[in-house]
This record gives structure tokens, sequence and C-alpha cells, in this order.
């Protein structure tokens, strides 16, 4: 079975668990929490360790600047378009406009659409721009995504150590429990020198997952949307992309999303 055959059964399955799911709620919607809400925190403990929200305060304020100077120099330039995917079949355009952005050669499918990233400023490339704010813009994006791939290292190895803390907490209890021959005696390797390998394979594991070589950018102004369909699910009201899962990720890779509105204007960057 080719990989396009293979799609289509999981688009296929997909389409009757929503079928199953919106028939079973009926006029009803599922519940979901916010930050407000007192279960949130311990619901994203249990449910979604790995989930990682940072406030925006907590990204410098010159980050912030120069990469929202970035998005509106794209926009001002019209770099932004829609893409043209098939679905099932039948061809659609995209709902938000977008351009995806990254070190060169690289390329993102979605939905049987293959886009080309636009290529920021990497060394050994001559790479020539119709414009020096649309360089200046590039460059802004790769200072976000070395931004994000920093954190995202630190916030995983935190997560890590703690889980190994867990681990190795539940294992002495065990032990103790069992009257088990003590660790150190089982193996040629002491503990910091096993402790140091993990580390350090866990270090690199980490930076290869959260090594950020592109960025989709998406773009909508939802008083120029023609159509806006309802979220089924839980009431949210207007969205203008349902919710899907991308099937080009791969396992266990990072995504790290940056969220931007102009409310002047209405508009919102997403990348």
């Amino acid at each position: 079975m080719d990989d396009g055959v293979k799609m289509l059964a999981v688009m296929i399955e997909v389409y009757w668990q929503k079928k199953k799911l919106l028939e079973e709620l009926g006029e009803n919607r599922l519940p979901y929490v916010t930050p407000a809400d007192a279960d949130f925190h311990q619901l994203w403990k249990t449910k979604y360790s790995k989930l990682i929200f940072g406030k925006s305060d907590t990204v410098p304020e010159e980050l912030h600047q120069m990469v929202q100077e970035g998005f509106l120099t794209l926009r001002k330039h019209e770099c932004f378009f829609q893409d043209l995917v098939r679905i099932k079949g039948k061809d659609f355009v995209t709902p938000v406009s977008r351009i995806l952005i990254g070190k060169p050669g690289c390329t993102y499918k979605y939905l049987n659409t293959r886009l080309f990233t636009v290529p920021w400023p990497t060394e050994g490339y001559d790479i020539n721009y119709c414009s020096p704010e649309i360089h200046d813009a590039c460059k802004a994006l790769i200072r976000l995504n070395d931004y994000l791939h920093i954190e995202a290292v630190k916030a995983l190895q935190g997560q890590n150590l703690f889980e190994t803390k867990e681990s190795k907490d539940t294992a002495v209890i065990d032990s103790e429990q069992n009257f088990a021959t003590p660790l150190m005696e089982k193996g040629s390797v002491s503990e910091d020198q096993s402790s140091c390998c993990v580390l350090e394979d866990d270090y690199i594991s980490l930076k290869n997952r959260t090594s950020y070589n592109l960025t989709l950018l998406n773009y909508m102004d939802p008083l120029q949307m023609l159509y806006l369909k309802q979220e089924p699910y839980f009431g949210m009201g207007n969205m203008a992309v349902s919710w899907h899962h991308d099937e080009n990720l791969v396992e266990r890779s990072t995504v790290a999303v940056y969220s931007y509105s102009c409310e002047a204007e209405i508009t919102i960057f997403i990348v």
C-alpha cells in the first residue's frame, strides 16, 4: 500500500470518527477549560505535561518588536498567498494566507501541496532579496527560531530531569520494599558516569527534536473572511481551520507556536 492510499484511508477513518462524535453530541458540546478554571493546571500537569505554555512577557521585548515588525513587513510587500490544496479528490484554496520561510532547500507538504521555503539569510548561500526589509524580516524569524529552540531544550530538559527523579524515587521505594541488591553492585559503570552519559544522550536527542529548520507563517483578517466555519465540538465560535492532525510531523518532534494579533486592524499572525 503506497503512502497516498494510506493517507486516504486515515482521512476516511478520521471522517467517520468525527461524524460519529458529532452524532453522539447532538446539540450538546464537549466541555473545555481555560487558565481561569480551577482544574486547568491539574489537567495540564496530568494529561498534557509536554505542553509548554509561555506568557508573552517572558519573551524579550526587543525580540517581540523585531518579529512583529517582520510580520507587518511581509504583509506590506504582499508575501502571503493562499495555497491550492486537495482534500478527498477536490481542490480547495486555503482560508488563510501563508508563506514558508526557512533553511534553503527545505520543503513542507500539506494536503498534497508541497511548499518550498523562501530562504532565510544563511552562511554559504548567496540569497538576493527584492528588498532589504524582506531580508530583515526573514532574519527576525531566525532570531525567533533560535530563541524558541533554546527555550524548548531547557523546558524539555527540566521535564526529563523531573521524570527521571520520579522514576528513581519509585525505584528506590520498590528496592527497599523488595530488599533488592543495591544498584551499584549490579553494574561496572559508576552512577555519576551513567548519569553523565544519559544526560549527554538526552541533550543530543532534545537538540535534534527542537532544531527548527523552517517557519510556516499563517495570516488572516477575520473581517475579510467570506466564510468562517463554526467550531463543532466545543462551541468556541467561528474558526478558519478545523481541528486536524499534521501527518508530516516526525514522531516526538517539537512544534513551537508564536501567535500575534494586531487588534487595531484585527489581523492574526500564527507561526
